[in-house]
């Protein structure tokens, strides 16, 4: 990718921009990257990685927002760098101009946002765009620490209050991170998890309506809950079938991370608690202190409970969610605190009803109806008009969602 020092890129960049808002085309957005065609594209740098010669891609404002700092197409230089680096702006957007062999496929549109009304639209494109941002913020404040870089917790629980801000939203946290997730042992899978069960967190709970201030510290706790495995190997971070040799050296993150984080100022104890206390159950089953009941605090219970879905999730090869249900609800006096399974079961209901399900005799059908008693066998409608209760025939199974 070369960056351009001259007037050329600028005028490109303004081009290009002019005519995607003319279109009312969407730039296709991969890898923190946008690619506006025409050879341009614009990349998410923070602002220590920022180089004399190149281009913003958009205006730099004050954080209230109401001047602009360096206009959109100004060309940096080692002085405005160091003003932007002072001014402490986290990231900057830098156009680029691509060589024929960086230019990317192009992704198709989502089906599932071309039926949804604007503002439903609307609201999943921002959620997905927020999503990104926390992964590039979050997979740069792990590196960082990974390369032996002091844990800044005022710096991570910026990371995390934007989660609890955009991030816990139930309609899209469900869809984007339980319904229609696609795991992969990439690179990339701790911080993904480690998003997802921040997000997950805080929407239990603000289901069961904690205070705001407790709502972000929980999802800070789940942002971290992970850290240790920072210190591991990305083999066996990554690992499908450990042995059971390695699954015990998994099960040193939790040590790893007290070790990490049982030092650093202004990290609320509360979310200590919670990342070394994460797998820990109430049945007394967990590690590493086997500790049970009401010895285990109120943000571990909730974090365990978002780890425990989205463990779920990436140990099936197509999600069935009245699997999931079933597995909450099985576990809910055991493992896992009942009032959080039970609040999740309950809510949870909201966003199964009318959703289209993949049938074990190849069919597809329609969620129409959920009994309160056994809302894992719910009441489908198939394509052909036909009812199909579950309570009542036992051939006929949901094997998964379908888009």
């Amino acid at each position: 990718m070369a960056y351009f020092d001259n007037k050329i890129l600028c005028f490109m960049l303004n081009v290009s921009l002019y005519c995607h808002d003319i279109m009312f085309s969407s730039p296709v957005f991969y890898n923190n990257v946008v690619y506006l065609g025409g050879g341009l594209s614009v990349r998410k740098l923070i602002s220590f990685d920022l180089q004399p010669g190149m281009v913003t891609a958009e205006p730099i404002f004050s954080h209230d927002g109401r001047q602009v700092l360096v206009p959109a197409g100004s060309q940096l230089t080692e002085q405005v760098i160091r003003k932007i680096q002072n001014w402490d702006i986290p990231f900057i957007m830098v156009a680029e101009a691509l060589e024929a062999e960086f230019l990317p496929t192009p992704v198709a549109n989502d089906p599932v946002l071309e039926i949804l009304p604007e503002i439903m639209a609307k609201k999943s494109i921002d959620f997905s765009s927020n999503l990104e941002e926390t992964l590039f913020n979050i997979t740069n404040f792990f590196e960082a620490v990974r390369s032996g870089g002091a844990f800044e917790a005022d710096e991570c629980r910026k990371i995390a209050a934007k989660v609890a801000r955009h991030l816990v939203t139930p309609s899209e946290a469900i869809n984007k991170l339980l319904f229609r997730v696609t795991v992969t042992r990439e690179r990339d899978y701790l911080e993904r998890h480690s998003v997802s069960v921040a997000s997950l967190s805080g929407m239990l709970a603000s289901w069961m309506e904690l205070p705001p201030a407790v709502i972000e510290e929980v999802v800070f706790a789940g942002l971290i809950h992970d850290i240790g495995k920072i210190k591991m190997p990305r083999s066996l971070i990554t690992d499908d079938n450990p042995t059971p040799e390695r699954q015990e050296m998994l099960r040193q993150h939790v040590l790893l991370a007290y070790e990490l984080l049982k030092d650093v100022p202004r990290l609320p104890p509360n979310v200590l608690a919670a990342i070394t206390q994460h797998h820990e159950y109430c049945d007394g089953s967990g590690y590493p202190l086997a500790l049970s009941g009401n010895r285990i605090g109120q943000y571990a219970r909730l974090v365990t409970v978002a780890n425990r879905l989205c463990h779920i999730v990436e140990g099936s090869g197509g999600l069935n969610p009245f699997n999931m249900v079933e597995t909450v609800k099985s576990e809910m006096f055991t493992r896992l605190d009942p009032t959080v399974c039970d609040t999740f079961v309950r809510r949870i209901n909201d966003y199964l009803m009318n959703n289209p399900v993949k049938l074990n005799d190849g069919r597809k059908a329609k969620v129409v109806f959920l009994p309160t008693i056994n809302p894992t066998c719910p009441v489908l409608e198939a394509e052909d008009g036909r009812f199909i209760d579950l309570t009542k025939t036992h051939e006929v199974a949901i094997v998964g969602l379908t888009f």
